[in-house]
């Protein structure tokens, strides 16, 4: 008798890298935590997908926890065409102003 395939998750976790890594470590600026003022930002992209959405929202969420000393200002979207190694697909960019 064969055993049962071997089923595997269809998302896969990964880390949000736009090209600098962990950027926060090297600011200079301290977190304005007045209200106004932003002094810095954190992008995130995710496909048009229900799951990737889901997923952003992990990373947005966890990235804010880990951050408790940043205050959120305002946060920016688009949607744009992001380039990929087979062409180009529809993104969402979400910048989180702090």
């Amino acid at each position: 008798m064969n055993p049962e395939p071997e089923v595997r998750p269809k998302i896969r976790a990964f880390e949000q890298k736009l090209i600098s890594g962990r950027h926060e470590d090297e600011w200079n600026r301290t977190p304005n935590a007045t209200g106004t003022g932003a002094i810095h930002v954190k992008s995130f992209h995710c496909k048009f997908t229900e799951e990737a959405l889901a997923m952003i929202d992990g990373q947005i969420n966890e990235w804010l926890d880990a951050h408790p000393q940043y205050e959120v200002k305002f946060v920016t979207t688009v949607k744009a065409d992001w380039k990929t190694k087979i062409g180009t697909e529809p993104a969402m960019i979400v910048q989180v102003w702090v």
